[in-house]
């Protein structure tokens, strides 16, 4: 068996984030791992299955989740090797305590959590008798945002949070604007969950108005003592004058006049959305109704928010279970072609592994472990993808990749599909598989007729087996491109401070230096920025239909762009994508990181200075503090 030989960075990151005790070199870890993991097999197969998966993790070739690679084998087994999880709260004290004391339990445990709090009801909603006294679903999450800050101060990891709110629900212009000041919600991201019917309203040039317990709310629009303007969601006229006098008021003697409904187009609020996402890299989208359609559980299990990343759609107190093939590791010696046979066995091993997991993990609540159970849901993604295209030639997000993913991606899923199935057979399906409603399902009804007729026979082991982390952490651990990003940049300065001084370093990608040396052709190497918006999103919507659950990415946008820009293009795709996030360069203030043009003279200039080799962490995951 080869061996995964971590660079500088990496073995940084191993001793101070993951090594047990002890642990010095990636390869004991990978032992404890496999071992720690196999437990879950039966007697006469563990010996085989405990070899397999320590081959492949200790070549790199499959990069287990944060969690796991920590985890495993620590406390006696009952430590959470699960990332992240999802609650739904009610709409009643009781579900939010219980809401925020799971949370509590979970973050602690060292998993993220996503909400979608749009069954709360509105700010300045009654509450029974009481006129104008409901918090509203951005103070809820503004109270988990602080549990969260004591769950950071107790040392533990730090807390990765989402935070969802659907298109209809009368607090999201509130909702929107709550990350424009920095210091808000600082634990979260956060995300609109969009529906066919908003789109549908785009196209017709309709107004939209929001909704709750089937009443209609419309934006009116008042005077604040005659002179300034602010825009206020009620019931009607009256209401709106009431909410502005308990909820806007800035002295007592405010007055408000009311100039009049004035509801929003649809098209504007679709462009207020990106306008302020532009501005401050939130909020992203979630289409809730394209990942409860194009998927294989909506005949049991609502699907109302994701985990902090984005990249896995769950319904209240589902689990992400995650694992990672390393593409870069796929590509044969001489660059010519992806080794389809190295590349079938580690997603074979890795959804073994992954139910594995499931198998064995230390739930932090009873619910977690009912839900998972249900479903057997896991999580196989991939890491490295800009690092295969590099090494194959080929320009990210040109017509040549598209063509490329769409055969990468369909081996991927029929890989991980057919392993399920043999697993159903020697174990059996997930608790809730039925074959005729399962089939039926957007997803299934993609699968390859061999695919669909082995699952009619057999079952398969997990409802939903695929997704796309952003695998910052865990990239750089291992020294590759993370998830389906293309690399931050070939060459950037670095910015830190050390002794209350800053410097500046020069950073060049390990793999780009590589090819320098060796003298091969630097062309294949563009940057985030360098890739267009719509180039990124093509990437992302072409894998998307591989994927039976969401995809987290980030489309880079360079400082100089506006959401005007970006509107139209995320309009276009927003049908076939589950989730959309941008990050403008500068939009979340200073950053370190500063992209170095590949020009003649850079490179021969910079080329030759001292330098530290790196490989960049996706903008997604290192802004949710994940380490997915």
């Amino acid at each position: 068996m080869s061996k995964a030989v971590l660079n500088s960075l990496g073995q940084e990151i191993f001793e101070s984030r993951y090594a047990y005790p002890g642990e010095t070199k990636w390869a004991e870890r990978a032992k404890v791992i496999a071992k720690t993991v196999a437990s879950a097999e039966v007697d006469k197969d563990k010996e085989k299955v405990e070899k397999a998966f320590y081959e492949s993790i200790g070549a790199g070739d499959l990069i287990p989740g944060g969690r796991i690679i920590f985890g495993a084998g620590r406390n006696r087994g009952n430590h959470n090797l699960l990332n992240c999880y999802v609650i739904i709260p009610e709409d009643s004290v009781d579900s939010i305590g219980k809401t925020v004391q799971d949370m509590y339990k979970i973050s602690c445990a060292g998993g993220g959590v996503g909400f979608n709090v749009s069954k709360l009801r509105p700010k300045g909603d009654h509450i029974g008798s009481v006129p104008n006294s409901a918090p509203g679903a951005v103070s809820v999450l503004k109270m988990i945002n602080e549990v969260g800050e004591h769950v950071r101060a107790g040392k533990n990891r730090r807390t990765a949070l989402m935070g969802i709110l659907n298109i209809t629900h009368p607090d999201l212009l509130e909702f929107l604007s709550v990350k424009l000041d920095h210091g808000e919600l600082n634990n979260f991201n956060i995300s609109v969950a969009i529906t066919d019917r908003f789109l549908e309203a785009i196209d017709l040039d309709e107004d939209w108005y929001f909704s709750f317990n089937n009443k209609e709310y419309h934006s009116y629009e008042l005077l604040r003592n005659g002179e300034e303007t602010l825009s206020v969601i009620a019931l009607d006229e009256e209401d709106a004058l009431a909410r502005a006098a308990n909820f806007h008021k800035k002295a007592w003697k405010d007055t408000f006049t009311s100039l009049g409904r004035k509801d929003l187009k649809a098209k504007a609020l679709w462009d207020l959305i990106w306008k302020n996402s532009v501005e401050s890299g939130d909020p992203g989208i979630y289409n809730i109704d394209l990942a409860n359609k194009y998927t294989n559980v909506s005949y049991f299990e609502s699907l109302d928010s994701t985990n902090p990343c984005g990249e896995i759609s769950l319904p209240s107190y589902g689990n992400c279970c995650l694992a990672n093939v390393n593409l870069s590791n796929m590509v044969t010696d001489d660059g010519k072609d992806v080794d389809w046979k190295r590349l079938a066995k580690t997603v074979r091993t890795g959804i073994r592994f992954l139910d594995d997991v499931l198998t064995i993990n230390n739930f932090p609540t009873e619910e977690c472990r009912t839900v998972a159970q249900r479903s057997r849901r896991i999580g196989l993604g991939v890491t490295g993808l800009h690092y295969m295209l590099i090494k194959l030639g080929i320009k990210y997000g040109s017509e040549k990749c598209l063509e490329f993913l769409d055969r990468l991606f369909a081996t991927i899923r029929d890989e991980s599909y057919k392993m399920s199935i043999y697993l159903a057979r020697d174990k059996a399906p997930f608790a809730e598989f039925d074959y005729k409603k399962y089939l039926n399902e957007s997803f299934a009804k993609t699968l390859p007729a061999r695919i669909r007729m082995l699952i009619k026979r057999y079952g398969v082991r997990n409802a939903v087996m695929l997704t796309i982390p952003p695998c910052g952490t865990i990239s750089m651990l291992h020294g590759v491109s993370s998830g389906i990003e293309p690399i931050f940049s070939a060459m950037y300065s670095r910015r830190y401070r050390t002794n209350n001084i800053w410097k500046e370093q020069l950073v060049v990608d390990p793999l780009f230096q590589e090819y320098y040396d060796q003298g091969k052709s630097l062309e294949p190497f563009v940057g985030a920025y360098d890739v267009a918006p719509e180039d990124h999103i093509k990437v992302q919507a072409t894998i998307q239909k591989y994927i039976d659950s969401c995809i987290s990415k980030t489309i880079n946008l360079p400082e100089t762009s506006t959401a005007e820009e970006f509107s139209q293009a995320a309009l276009d795709y927003a049908p076939y994508l589950k989730g959309l996030t941008v990050y403008r360069a500068g939009s979340k203030g200073n950053e370190p990181l500063q992209a170095i043009p590949l020009t003649e003279e850079n490179i021969s200039k910079n080329m030759e200075q001292e330098k530290e080799s790196s490989v960049a962490a996706g903008d997604a995951c290192s802004l949710a503090g994940g380490d997915c």
